[in-house]
């Protein structure tokens, strides 16, 4: 008999597996097993290409759209091999100092719209203080770590904006958002979450996209306008704000804006 290994639990509970009685199987009667023999397999190298094709002609290519995997301000995520059945599959991987602040930015705000954080500044930098030491950062050598300080000033300016005050009591946080976005031969899907989505009367009614670039070029506009007008294509709202949280710029987009990529 094989033995337990010397640190198993085998080794320390005693299950006392000498105490059973013996199995006593001689009353039986033998029963004869009739096996099943599996059908020859008759494919061949003609149906097997005949039938990928059948396939390949029913089944419809997507495109798929993740404007949240390509935003900077979102946490960059890396397929991992699982060891364990309950291992997820995916894992955050580091990120440079220059990506920190629009991280810590964007939990913040999803803190203070869900209530889990208290909008005093000193509660808000001793919060991103905090989220700085659980990011796994791979510093740049010349960068430097965002102030909490500043990034609580910056909140409360965005806060303040007289549009974004307005808003505020419909706005819900990181709302996951599945779309198609159009019907034709080769359709495109939207996966990804949005920033923050109003509501009235349990309807979305517009569309909020926080950005932390500090200088934002005419290319990184329109891409996020691009991005908005499909968030606003994929839940039927009309209207959308970029909202440049260093500058305080807010920046509208409307249902008929163009798409583009994301």
């Amino acid at each position: 008999m094989p033995q337990a290994e010397q640190r198993s639990w085998a080794r320390i509970v005693d299950l006392a597996h000498r105490d059973l009685p013996q199995l006593a199987v001689s009353h039986l009667t033998p029963v004869i097993r009739v096996t099943d023999l599996e059908a020859a397999n008759t494919q061949t190298q003609e149906v097997f290409a005949t039938e990928g094709a059948v396939i390949a002609a029913a089944a419809t290519p997507l495109q798929w759209l993740r404007p949240s995997d390509h935003d900077p301000d979102r946490m960059p995520i890396g397929e991992v091999i699982a060891i364990e059945p309950g291992d997820a599959p995916e894992t955050e991987l580091p990120v440079r100092a220059g990506r920190v602040r629009g991280l810590v930015l964007h939990k913040l705000m999803e803190e203070l719209f869900t209530g889990e954080l208290v909008e005093e500044r000193s509660d808000i930098a001793a919060r991103a203080r905090l989220l700085m030491t659980q990011l796994i950062i791979d510093a740049d050598e010349d960068a430097q770590l965002p102030d909490p300080e500043e990034i609580a000033a910056t909140i409360e300016r965005t806060l303040a904006l007289p549009e974004i005050a307005r808003l505020r009591p419909s706005l819900v946080p990181e709302w996951p958002i599945y779309a198609i976005l159009s019907a034709s031969s080769e359709p495109a899907a939207l996966a990804g979450r949005i920033d923050a989505i109003g509501l009235q009367d349990n309807q979305p009614v517009v569309v909020v996209d926080w950005k932390s670039d500090v200088s934002p070029s005419e290319q990184d506009v329109r891409g996020h306008s691009a991005q908005v007008a499909n968030y606003l294509h994929a839940t039927g709202v009309p209207r959308g704000a970029i909202v440049y949280m260093t500058t305080g710029v807010i920046r509208w987009v409307t249902a008929s804006t163009p798409q583009g990529d994301a």
